[in-house]
């Protein structure tokens, strides 16, 4: 059974809250990262083993963000401009990633051992520091870097073949599955490009899952979703494998995304998620921040409560409801206000009612 697109919505926003707070668990508990750059460091060894061992492969939380991605943004371009999408994306994407960048900027000096240059700092608020080869001040920035390339090569799409329907973007994601069984082994610049820096298979995949809105769809596209799933498989299981020397992480963490997928799918199936959707949807909007804030704003937060003397679990009971609060005052309230004065002020078009 195929979902349709209405009834697909709180399943992608019941897994963006799990990717977000997967990674969020496995970044404050973990000893990488921004962990071991702190000034203030916290103990962790009261954390129960069984939440260790899930929480070990919680980057994957960024894997299954891109799959996500390429559903929901493959289904938002449908029908658009290149210059609709275009302003639409960046008015999603950076009103909370400039609140990020301000507060680890703020922060950084009275947190933090080793930190960027003010003024590169600053040149993270443009963006261009990913171009030049700066350090990005927020750590789980790296991602939108990958993001904007998916977003504009779907903006290349619509500006040269103009508004798209599904089918063309199904089309579109076929051939690019194609370029991505090409480009390893043909070792060209813009084939690389098109790989975006090998998670490319994600965003493919997450855009032929997106668009399949019947079972003959499905068929259809079934030997291209099958290679995708494949180079994804490959892609998961080359970053665990970077990550970690324990293989029994590797199938712990494959196992548990298939449960997660499966019973989510299960979910939607019966409709249960339905009498949910006043908790969930606010919360999937709460997970981009969430996901950009919880290591400048949560983890200085927990080293600073137990350097005040708070036990470790309380510090990370405080600081998670400061970091919740606050991500939801700025989906409230200011990303709201700056999704619509971006688009007003800067573009001369409202695009806020559409923003996804």
């Amino acid at each position: 059974m195929v979902v349709k697109s209405s009834a697909r919505a709180i399943p992608l926003d019941i897994l963006r809250v799990f990717a977000a707070l997967w990674v969020l668990v496995h970044h404050w508990i973990s000893r990488d990262g921004l962990a071991r750059n702190l000034q203030q460091p916290y103990d962790v060894s009261w954390v129960p083993g069984w939440i260790v061992a899930a929480a070990a492969p919680g980057f994957l939380g960024v894997d299954l963000f891109f799959i996500l991605s390429g559903i929901v943004i493959s289904r938002s371009a449908i029908g658009r401009s290149w210059s609709e999408f275009a302003v639409a994306r960046f008015c999603r994407l950076y009103p909370a990633y400039a609140v990020a960048i301000a507060l680890a900027i703020l922060f950084a000096p009275i947190t933090l051992i080793n930190y960027p240059p003010l003024s590169q700092s600053i040149l993270g608020i443009t963006g261009l520091q990913w171009f030049v080869g700066a350090p990005t001040i927020v750590g789980p920035a790296w991602t939108l870097f990958l993001e904007v390339q998916f977003y504009l090569l779907i903006t290349i799409l619509l500006l040269v073949f103009g508004k798209l329907t599904s089918q063309q973007l199904r089309n579109a994601a076929k051939v690019w599955c194609l370029v991505l069984l090409l480009a390893p082994s043909l070792q060209l610049p813009w084939l690389n490009f098109l790989a975006i820096s090998e998670f490319g298979p994600y965003f493919a995949l997450g855009m032929l899952l997106g668009l399949c809105n019947s079972k003959e769809e499905l068929r259809s596209d079934l030997p291209a979703i099958l290679v995708l799933l494949a180079l994804s498989c490959v892609r998961i299981v080359a970053r665990l494998s970077e990550a970690s020397s324990v293989p029994q992480h590797e199938l712990f963490a494959i196992f548990m995304l298939l449960g997660v997928l499966y019973i989510v799918y299960l979910c939607a199936k019966a409709d249960f998620f339905g009498r949910f959707r006043n908790i969930v949807n606010p919360s999937a909007l709460m997970s981009y921040p969430i996901y950009l804030l919880h290591e400048p704003l949560g983890m200085p937060a927990i080293g600073a409560l137990v350097a005040y003397g708070f036990s470790p679990k309380t510090s990370f009971l405080i600081a998670g409801g400061v970091l919740f609060f606050v991500c939801w005052l700025c989906v409230k309230y200011y990303e709201p206000m700056a999704r619509r004065l971006l688009s007003e002020k800067l573009f001369k078009k409202s695009e806020t009612g559409q923003l996804n």
